[in-house]
């Protein structure tokens, strides 16, 4: 069986054009050079498009990748895991015809130079945006609570109003119709992002750090452990990059410092709504 391989590269070689076969088995050298020339730019440029797709993701929020920019890298990546097949078994020595390995890297490296000429063209951008500013939030028909909730929704569409705060004691409500609202922010399209975060008793604040970082999407560039001042500036450069959006903390118990969790101040200027449910008026 080892000479199967062979002598399948042989009868690869015998349908050659003689003088392209000599061709093949004088330059042999030439061709590997320009394979791996070729395969690197390819790697290259992949990598490129990978660091400026990852940019893109982040500036702002709520982008997603081209589909076609996504293909270009998958079929890359598999293009390179092929190419270092072929350079293994050129090294190898595992073809017995020089000839044939010669045609077998000009071949691989047409193909490279083929995905090369269709790289994605990073000045008309990777990625584009998102289907939507978030996700609707299940929730039960408002009963009676109409008016309320029209009230905090004139204020929420005053300019000059950036924080909202909503109190009451528990299970009167308040939590139902800042769900109606999440979700007809959504429908209006006014905010680039709704982000929803539910606080409750026990404040932490690398929780709430966590809870919003997921909310953004935020992965790679994430620290899930370490100084809360270094994840409270990341997260703060993140919700600035976000643009327009509207906070919404859920069942706030205390009082939490913006700049501790890393939630940049709203005003008009940058158009950011912060809004909080609470039981404690003090809180508000």
């Amino acid at each position: 069986m080892e000479y199967v391989e062979p002598v399948v590269g042989i009868a690869n070689c015998l349908g050659t054009p003689v003088c392209k076969y000599l061709q093949y088995h004088r330059k042999m050298n030439d061709y590997v050079r320009n394979f791996k020339r070729m395969r690197d730019e390819l790697n290259c440029k992949m990598e490129d498009i990978e660091l400026q797709l990852k940019a893109e993701l982040l500036r702002p929020l709520g982008k997603i990748p081209k589909k076609g920019v996504e293909n270009w890298l998958k079929d890359v990546k598999e293009m390179i895991r092929e190419a270092q097949v072929v350079e293994n078994k050129v090294r190898n020595g595992r073809y017995l015809c020089r000839a044939c390995n010669g045609k077998l890297v000009d071949e691989k490296t047409r193909e490279m130079k083929g995905f090369l000429d269709k790289a994605p063209n990073a000045s008309e951008g990777l990625a584009m945006d998102g289907p939507s500013a978030g996700l609707p939030l299940p929730t039960s028909e408002l009963v009676g609570e109409e008016a309320l909730r029209n009230e905090i929704w004139a204020c929420l569409m005053q300019e000059e109003v950036s924080k909202i705060g909503v109190w009451g004691m528990g299970g009167v409500g308040k939590t139902t119709i800042m769900k109606h609202i999440h979700n007809d922010l959504l429908k209006q399209q006014r905010f680039e992002r709704v982000i929803w975060v539910t606080i409750s008793k026990e404040f932490n604040v690398m929780k709430v750090q966590d809870d919003i970082a997921g909310a953004l999407k935020l992965k790679e560039d994430w620290p899930r452990e370490g100084d809360m001042l270094r994840r409270a500036a990341i997260l703060s450069e993140m919700l600035k990059n976000t643009g327009k959006h509207v906070l919404i903390l859920d069942d706030v118990w205390d009082k939490v410092s913006l700049e501790e969790v890393g939630i940049p101040e709203p005003s008009g200027s940058n158009g950011c709504k912060l809004m909080l449910t609470t039981r404690s008026e003090h809180v508000c």
